[in-house]
This record gives structure tokens, sequence and C-alpha cells, in this order.
């Protein structure tokens, strides 16, 4: 368990050096998309998903693509649409049970 907790402290540490690596309007996309799905979600699987992004920025910055070529025009709907496709259950598929529920 200290193990696996050491580990992930580290790969977290390392994701946090490649963001801010990236040319800066990729930075603060991305940090502006890791706050917002913080928010919906936790965990390693999270961890894993803001990677998969970051991959992308970092090879869309080296193809000399800009950060709205990457999101288009509406950064929250680039953002829920990755969420959408996140394994774990989030914050806001719990809302939206509850809110379901209270009809039933």
């Amino acid at each position: 368990m200290i193990k696996k907790m050491i580990q992930e402290k580290r790969e977290y540490r390392d994701y946090k050096k490649r963001v801010d690596n990236l040319p800066e309007e990729y930075r603060k996309a991305m940090k502006a998309i890791e706050n917002y799905m913080w928010n919906y979600a936790k965990g390693s699987g999270m961890l894993e998903l803001l990677k998969n992004i970051l991959d992308m920025f970092e090879n869309s910055a080296s193809d000399g693509l800009s950060v709205r070529d990457v999101v288009g025009d509406d950064i929250a709907e680039f953002a829920d649409s990755l969420l959408a496709e996140f394994p774990e259950e989030t914050w806001m598929d719990k809302m939206r049970k509850k809110l379901r529920d209270s009809i039933e």
C-alpha cells in the first residue's frame, strides 16, 4: 500500500512537471481543465485521463497547433465530453441519478 502511494505521488509530480513545460496557452488550458475535472471525480483514474489530455496537448503543441485547434470554441464542452468517457462514477453522475430517482 505504501509503495502504491509513493508511486502515485511520483506519477503526479511527473505529470505536474510536464504541465509546467507546456507552452503558455496549453499550460493555462491544461490547468483550467484539471481544476474543472477534479470537481467531478477523484483518484488514479482521473489522473490517467488528465495524462491522456496532456499527451494530446504535448503532441498538438509540437505540431504547431493552437490550443483552440484542439479544444474547439468551448473548452467546457471539450472537458465534459472527456468526462463522459470517465470509467468511474463522477459526482455529476451521482447528482443525475439522485434527480432521476426523485420522481420514481
